[in-house]
């Protein structure tokens, strides 16, 4: 949120992960306590990210508190089965799910303080289950790597509809497609692009090879 902004009444503000720039924590954490009044900031932060407290202190002159709580495992549960219940229910909630897991693994990757905040001592696995992921995306970072700890419910995607008509009929026609090609018809249409183009490109070499000899 831009600096500056003033919104009354805001008791917490709750950031999910450490900002991608330190003095951003701080312009955060100033969404609260306004003029004059109290207010409260809660950081999540990982078992492994706990170096943070330390940088933090020393980059932006803040000390934070641990606060303890024990995490009650049904509840978990069932915001996970919630969540993936609802990704079954519209697949534009199952898209979005898929693209907010994806962006937070990029942004991780290429955060400022990545001495001490690293991609790879995050379990991808559980971090997906966070996200109520009803599969594991095909993205770069997770070629090649095995992610044990997602406990996959076995729930065949393709077959998750849209609420909206029209989005769902598309959808239809490409799975179709797909099912008689072998390939998504963009991706099929991007190949036979760039084939073409090299054709040409092919064809005009051709053309100034025979008109200098």
């Amino acid at each position: 949120m831009a600096r500056g902004i003033d919104i009354s009444d805001i008791d917490w503000v709750l950031q999910y992960d450490p900002p991608s720039v330190a003095s951003s924590f701080v312009h955060r954490c100033g969404r609260t306590a306004r003029i004059g009044n109290e207010g409260n900031a809660l950081l999540f932060l990982l078992e492994t990210e706990s170096a943070y407290v330390d940088f933090i202190k020393r980059n932006q002159k803040v000390e934070l508190q641990r606060m303890e709580t024990k995490l009650n495992m049904d509840t978990v549960e069932e915001c996970l089965q919630c969540m993936r219940q609802m990704q079954q229910k519209d697949r534009l909630m199952f898209d979005r799910a898929n693209r907010a897991f994806v962006s937070y693994v990029q942004a991780y990757s290429k955060h400022e303080c990545n001495l001490i905040l690293q991609l790879k001592d995050i379990d991808l696995g559980k971090l997906a289950m966070g996200f109520g992921l009803l599969r594991m995306p095909k993205m770069p970072e997770l070629k090649g790597k095995k992610v044990s700890s997602f406990v996959d419910p076995e729930i065949d995607t393709n077959a998750i509809p849209y609420m909206h008509k029209q989005r769902e009929l598309h959808r239809i026609k490409r799975l179709i497609e797909y099912q008689n090609i072998g390939n998504w018809s963009n991706i099929h249409r991007r190949k036979q692009k760039a084939k073409l183009k090299l054709g040409l490109k092919t064809k005009r070499e051709d053309s100034r090879n025979k008109r200098n000899e």
